[in-house]
This record gives C-alpha cells, sequence and structure tokens, in this order.
C-alpha cells in the first residue's frame, strides 16, 4: 500500500523536517510513504529550501489582497491540492486560516495545533495559555492534532498529549517543550489516520515479486522472500528479498552502458521503476548446458533433444559442460513457461525482427559482461534470464531483475573442472540445491498435491548461498538476515535491547514501554554472553550493516558479562539496566554492572524510564 502526503506550511518548517525524515519514501508498517509537494502560503519560508534539498515539489501560493480576491485564491489552491490527489493533507505550521469554501468537500486534511481541544483556538495559543497560567486559570496546555473543519481548531480529535507549565517557566520555555513534543504527536497522528487508506494501489502478485502503482508513471517492486520453481512458489526464506533486491540494483547500476533499465531509485529494500509494459517472453541465456526442470536444457537433451528453442547441439554433451558458444533459449511468461524459438517469436507477432534482433544482441551481451564480472571474483555464471519492457515513449528497458540467485546459476569456478571430471555436482551458489531437494521428496509437477515443507536447515543453507554471493560478488558486507528479517530499514535512530536470557522479557517489556512513549524504535533479542559468546559475536557483526544510529540496552544480572562483551565489540552507547528481584538482587546486579574493565564504557540505569529518556537524549545531541 502507498501513502501520499501533502504539507502545507508557512515558515521554517522543522516539523516537515521530522516527516521527512520519518515518512519520505520509508516503508512502515507494510505501507510506503512519500511527501508528495510541500505548498508555502510564504515565498520565502525556509520549508521550501528543506523540501528542494530532497527532491519534492514544492509550490508558493500567497493570498495577496491587492491581486486577487478570497474566494478566488481560496479555489486556486483548492485546485491545486486536489490535483496532487494526495491521501492526506497535513497543516504543519500553515498560518493561515482555511475557509469553508475550500474545505466543501474536503475530509483528508489535518493540523497541528500547540493546545488541548476547546481551549485555546487560534493563532496565538501559546501566549495564551501562558497568560492564563500566570492568572492562576489552568496548570497545563497540550497539543492536538485534528481534522479540519471550517470551524478553528474544533475538527475531530486524533490524538493530543498535555503539556505541564511550571512556575519557573518563561515564556520561551514554553514554546521549547511543546515544540519539542509536536514533532511526535504530529507523526503519531499521521500514523493513525493512515491506517485506513485506499488499496486499490496493489497491482499485481507474482512468483516472488509484488508490484505497487507509484504515481501514474512509476510502480514499486517489492521482493519477497518467496522461492519459486517448477512454476510454483516452494517455500519462503527469510531475508532472502532484500538480498535479491540489493543484488538486483547492484547489477541494475553496473549494465547501463549495455542497454538502459526500468529503475528509478532504491528506496530500502525496494525498487521504484518505471511503469512498463511487459514484453511476455522471457529471454533465457546458457553458456552450459545443466538444470533439472522441465524447461531446463538437459532434461530435454537427456532425453535425446538435441534442437531446443531453435538452437541446435551435437552429441556427445555432458551434463554441467560449458557450450562452446552462449545460446538464447527463450520462454513464454505464461502461467506454465514453455520454450519458444526466435522464429516463433517472430511469427506470432510477439515482437518484430529488429526488435528481437535488438534484445537478442543485448541479452547475449548482458550475459558476456556478467561472465566477465563473475569470473573476476572467483564465480562462473551459467546461466540467466532477462526480462525486457516497453517505456511509455515505447522505448526497450531491461525491466523485473538481473543476475540474481533467482533468475541465474552461480558456481565456484575454483572446484568447477575437478568435480566436473569427476563428474560431480558443481560447488552452487543459487536455488537449485532447494530444488534439488524438492525433487527429492515428491513429483514438483503434480499440482493436486502440496510441497511437503522443507527443512529449515535447507533454507538456511540456500540462504547462506545467497548470502555469500553477494558478498563474493559485490565485495560489499551482506545485510544480516537477522536484522533484515526483523526491521524495515528506516533511516532512523534504533534502541537495541540485548537480555542475557528469555527469563528478563518482563523487565525488557517495561523499557519497551517506555521507550513507546518517545516513539523511539526498538529491536529485542536474548543472547547469553556466557554461553552463546560467538552467537552474539555474529550478531553484533551483523548489526554494523544497519545504517541506523544506535544504542544498546543491556539486561542482565549476577555475573553481568554481557554488557562488557556489546561493549567491546562495538563503536555506540551502551546502557546496563539490570533486572532484580529484591534490594539484595539489586546491589548484586548494580556491582556487576558497574565493575567494568577500562575501555569498556558502559552506563549504569535502573529505572526503564530514566532508560528511555536518556536514550532520547543522546538521540537529540
Amino acid at each position: 500500500m502507498i501513502v501520499s502526503l501533502v504539507v502545507l506550511i508557512s515558515g521554517n518548517g522543522s516539523n516537515l523536517q521530522a516527516l521527512i525524515n520519518y515518512f519520505h519514501q520509508k516503508i512502515i508498517n507494510g505501507k510506503f510513504y512519500y511527501i508528495k509537494a510541500v505548498i508555502s502560503n510564504r515565498k520565502h519560508a525556509y520549508g521550501l529550501i528543506r523540501a528542494e534539498s530532497n527532491n519534492i515539489p514544492i509550490f508558493y501560493r500567497a493570498y495577496i489582497k491587492s491581486k486577487t480576491t478570497r474566494r478566488e485564491y481560496d479555489k486556486d489552491l483548492k485546485d491545486l491540492v486536489l490535483n496532487l490527489d494526495a491521501d492526506l493533507v497535513v497543516c504543519a505550521g500553515w498560518m493561515h486560516i482555511l475557509s469553508k469554501e475550500f474545505l466543501d468537500g474536503m475530509e483528508n486534511i489535518i493540523n497541528l495545533h500547540p493546545a488541548l481541544w476547546g481551549q485555546f483556538p487560534g493563532n496565538h495559543s501559546i501566549e495564551d495559555a501562558y497568560n492564563a497560567f500566570k492568572k492562576g486559570q489552568v496548570d497545563h496546555t497540550g497539543i492536538m492534532v485534528h481534522y479540519v473543519i471550517p470551524e478553528i481548531d474544533a475538527g475531530k480529535i486524533i490524538c493530543q498529549k498535555e503539556i505541564p507549565i511550571f512556575k519557573t517557566d518563561r515564556l520561551n520555555d514554553l514554546k521549547f517543550r511543546i515544540g519539542y513534543h509536536e514533532k511526535n504527536i504530529l507523526i503519531r497522528a499521521i500514523m493513525t489516520s493512515t491506517t485506513n487508506t485506499r488499496e486499490h494501489q496493489h497491482f499485481k502478485t507474482g512468483k516472488v515479486r509484488d508490484l505497487y502503482t507509484y504515481d501514474d508513471d512509476k510502480y514499486i517492486i517489492s521482493h519477497s522472500d518467496r522461492v519459486s520453481s517448477f512454476d510454483r512458489a516452494i517455500c519462503d526464506i527469510e531475508g532472502k528479498g532484500n538480498l535479491l533486491c540489493l543484488l538486483s540494483d547492484w547489477w541494475f547500476q553496473r549494465t547501463r552502458h549495455i542497454v538502459p533499465n526500468h529503475v528509478i531509485k532504491r528506496v530500502n529494500n525496494y525498487l521504484v521503476v518505471k511503469k512498463c509494459s511487459v514484453i511476455p517472453i522471457e529471454f533465457v541465456v546458457r553458456g552450459y548446458i545443466t538444470g533439472n526442470s522441465a524447461t531446463s536444457l538437459w532434461t530435454h537433451y537427456n532425453k535425446g533433444v538435441r534442437t531446443y528453442c531453435g538452437e541446435t547441439f551435437p552429441d556427445g554433451l555432458i551434463k554441467n559442460q560449458r557450450l562452446e558458444e552462449a545460446v538464447l533459449t527463450p520462454t513464454t511468461k505464461d502461467e506454465h513457461d514453455e520454450p519458444i524459438s526466435c522464429q516463433e517469436i517472430v511469427d506470432k507477432n510477439i515482437l518484430s525482427q529488429t526488435d528481437l534482433d535488438y534484445i537478442k544482441q543485448k541479452s547475449l551481451e548482458l550475459f558476456r559482461y556478467g561472465q566477465e564480472v563473475a569470473d573476476r571474483q572467483g564465480l562462473i555464471l551459467v546461466d540467466t534470464k532477462y526480462e525486457f519492457g516497453r517505456d511509455q515513449d515505447g522505448n526497450i528497458l531491461l525491466i523485473d531483475e538481473v543476475h540474481t540467485c533467482d533468475s541465474s546459476r552461480y558456481w565456484v569456478k575454483s572446484s568447477y573442472h575437478v568435480l566436473f571430471n569427476e563428474r560431480k555436482e558443481p560447488q552452487k551458489l543459487d536455488k537449485d540445491s532447494v530444488r534439488d531437494y524438492v525433487k527429492g521428496v515428491c513429483d514438483p509437477y503434480d499440482l493436486t498435491k502440496p510441497i511437503p515443507e522443507i527443512p529449515q536447515e535447507q533454507k538456511d543453507r540456500v540462504y547462506q548461498c545467497y548470502r555469500d554471493l553477494y558478498v563474493q560478488l559485490t565485495g560489499l558486507n551482506a545485510p544480516s538476515k537477522v536484522v533484515m528479517g526483523e526491521f524495515d530499514f528506516r533511516e532512523r535512530d534504533i534502541v537495541i535491547i540485548v537480555s542475557g536470557s528469555t527469563s528478563d522479557r518482563d523487565h525488557i517489556v517495561k523499557i519497551e514501554k517506555e521507550l513507546d512513549k518517545f516513539h523511539i524504535d526498538y529491536h529485542s533479542f536474548s543472547c547469553s554472553a556466557h554461553k552463546e559468546t560467538q552467537r552474539l559475536l555474529n550478531i553484533m557483526g551483523e548489526l554494523k550493516a544497519c545504517p541506523k544510529r544506535k544504542i544498546f540496552v543491556t539486561v542482565a544480572g549476577r555475573s553481568n558479562a554481557l554488557s562488557g562483551v556489546v561493549a567491546c565489540n562495538c563503536d555506540y552507547p551502551v546502557i546496563a539496566c539490570p533486572p532484580f528481584k529484591d534490594k539484595v538482587d539489586m546491589i548484586v546486579n548494580i556491582n556487576s554492572s558497574l565493575q567494568c574493565p577500562s575501555k569498556t564504557p558502559v552506563m549504569t540505569i535502573l529505572e526503564p524510564n530514566n532508560v528511555a529518556i536518556t536514550c532520547n537524549r543522546i538521540f537529540n545531541l
């Protein structure tokens, strides 16, 4: 699902910046949020610069009495907002009353107001609250976000928060305190008000990827963890989708010199792409004779077939043998892929001869380049498939994915010749191992029977192959399966809570509830520093790939090695918050947490509330 926002501002745009940081082009709870446009009624509002620096379209609409009437201004502004067709319009410091004429028929506008409902409406609410406090009329004020109606600051409340006023407060102190909380409550209100946004933007569910519309000329490709073979989904492998997204994007960026492609940009583990009409052919290029599926070259060759997809092959070939030249063996893109020759593609008017020749040339060029890159990294690109489409101008583009473990076979180069000479299967870095397993336990083409559950160790083995391939090909650190399976990769702060035992869960919950109050993301897991040291070190290493600012909170008592191990193996703040049953237990656990050796900086805090406050202050430095 996609959620588009239009933000109305008049000034500095600090709340706009918070929305950009939190929402713009981010995946949150399965929704893709983006800010479609920013509108200001002041020409020199700094918020416009903030928007432009994030490539968000801006519009300037000022009400100037000498140049237009209020009715004309409202109509122009309303037409602009309606044409932008956003799911939600957010007034984030819009210092201009929206008239009844403008609001007529508009139900998706919310406003941030620095006062509680019914207390201090209008532009001077903070001053009004402060003055009322000085007169002894109130002891607090607040913030609310509400739906906008013609009556000023009187629409239905989405959420609100009380803000205390202290005797020592100056007006600026109160303004600062309100400003500090505005961003969180505005974010929470947007999340609340977009829980039931329109669903029609989901476009298509494929075998392993899901497609969503994004504006009129773009799609979002979501890479799932589904594994497809034998023309059906056979299992899910956690973390696989993210790896394939990263790898596909890596190849797309490196093959633009050969053929243009549909990728506009990668957002986290999603690809934003140009909308294309798909050419209904998979262009399979093979450098070796191998495979086990019904459409594999070796399957047909082993049955005595010597002409396949219009290509003729000599007698005497051995499974996994390199072909003299790479060949193109297309298949249809139907529910069940079927081999098809290049001549049949032209005869059936799927493509003209000119377009087919172009695609064939580019497919072979892509494959040669892929083989060269793989060879330099100690790998063999065995075979692959390419898909093409036409953009709105009729240009042929490379689409879908390229040279991933889902669409390609990779073997380890160093052992290939030895294993081939011994007539053994090569070392594979693809999904062939899971395909081989399925064929060994059932007839995968019998659609009347489900695929048996694939053991976790088999899935882990395939995931590790995918991970190893990514690292070896790209030279980059692989994203962690732990991280990518459980985090969404929003570029925001996160607290990682590590406990020594699952029995500490009640204490962790207390910390999580306090972090919720500050809308701080967190992730919790258990791992004993004494009993699972290597696992802890592995996780610490994997977490380094997460592009977020991090604080570690450790929950362990008695002999608290956990805090020290974490602090020694990361460059992030570590807060120990030991659990305890009574005062005696507390003294033991505190001493354990405090007695860390030199160069092992650990902060010890007992109260979960103080842990959350400290994290919030660190992140706001």
